[in-house]
């Protein structure tokens, strides 16, 4: 970590070192634009934080230049360039400026949702303690943009509150933390496939095969109602309507998206469909990235996955 001289700034504000979580999405990956509900919540073990650090350093210059880039985009955005202190934006820039992130990019984490959200937090002129959550998910998708070409704002928004957020019909409509259960059924982890990717290929790969009709109906009738009855299980503590729902969905994107799924991974997938002792499903764009994975709570998941580099992410 680059540590910062003070020496090397005269900066004329205070710059707030609030941290912001990575986030992840537990059910909708896809499908939100095609009727499904989406859930997705904070993963506290990835973060990132504006600091000051010497421009030298590989890593500070490529943020520091990246910020310059989001800077310029806002200046000469209409709808953003009244709403935030640019001046300010721009000399802290000047003075060395970057996003120290352990966020990892190409994973579906939000990484630039993590950082939107820390411009919104830090340079927003006027920025409201009371305020409608859909308007600042529209900006924050405005300002991501710039990384993605169209952002739903959905990641920021995560990133922003720190919450989990349950999404219906494009809109949050409701905001909260996630409780642990307190006698465990169930658990909820992830693989990580070291397997870096982009989004927008597999974006537009589902939307290719969305022009297939029996495809696009088997998604609307199968896969949809799944997912929102996963999630209307989840917050609704049904844990045995949980469970089969998620191995529906797990079977469902094996058949109907297989191309989702690294190749080196689908025999793992297949075993927690026939043992019926965990099952997986993608996670955000797929290809690479994470997987999600659900299993009983007492599930030792080192003898069921092997030498698989799994977080569990929490039991309820």
């Amino acid at each position: 970590m680059v540590i910062w001289d003070k020496d090397m700034a005269n900066v004329k504000h205070k710059l707030s070192h609030k941290i912001f979580h990575s986030k992840i999405l537990l059910f909708g990956e896809h499908i939100i634009n095609k009727g499904a509900m989406g859930l997705a919540a904070p993963l506290h073990k990835y973060d990132g934080v504006f600091r000051y650090g010497n421009v030298k350093d590989k890593a500070v210059s490529v943020s520091n230049k990246s910020l310059e880039s989001l800077a310029n985009y806002i200046v000469h955005t209409e709808a953003l360039s009244d709403l935030y202190d640019t001046n300010a934006f721009l000399e802290d820039i000047e003075n060395g400026l970057y996003f120290d992130s352990t966020i990892p990019q190409g994973y579906g984490l939000g990484s630039s949702g993590a950082l939107v959200a820390a411009v919104y937090y830090q340079y927003r002129k006027n920025r409201k303690k009371n305020y409608v959550v859909s308007e600042v998910k529209r900006e924050l998708a405005e300002l991501e943009s710039f990384y993605h070409g169209k952002s739903s704002g959905l990641d920021a928004i995560v990133c922003y509150l720190g919450k989990a957020v349950l999404v219906d019909k494009g809109e949050v409509t409701k905001a909260f933390d996630l409780q642990k259960g307190k006698n465990a059924v169930l658990k909820l982890f992830l693989i990580n496939t070291h397997i870096e990717r982009k989004t927008s290929p597999f974006v537009n790969l589902f939307l290719e095969k969305c022009k297939d009709k029996k495809f696009l109906h088997t998604v609307q009738k199968s896969l949809v109602p799944s997912t929102n009855i996963a999630i209307e299980s989840f917050l609704n503590r049904k844990y045995a309507d949980l469970w089969k729902s998620v191995q529906i969905i797990s079977q469902l994107q094996l058949d109907l998206m297989p191309e989702f799924i690294p190749k080196q991974f689908v025999q793992l997938w297949m075993n927690g469909l026939k043992n019926q002792q965990y099952s997986l499903k993608i996670c955000g764009a797929g290809g690479g990235g994470f997987i999600i994975g659900l299993a009983k709570a007492d599930a030792d998941l080192h003898t069921l996955l092997g030498a698989q580099d799994v977080i569990e992410l929490m039991e309820f």
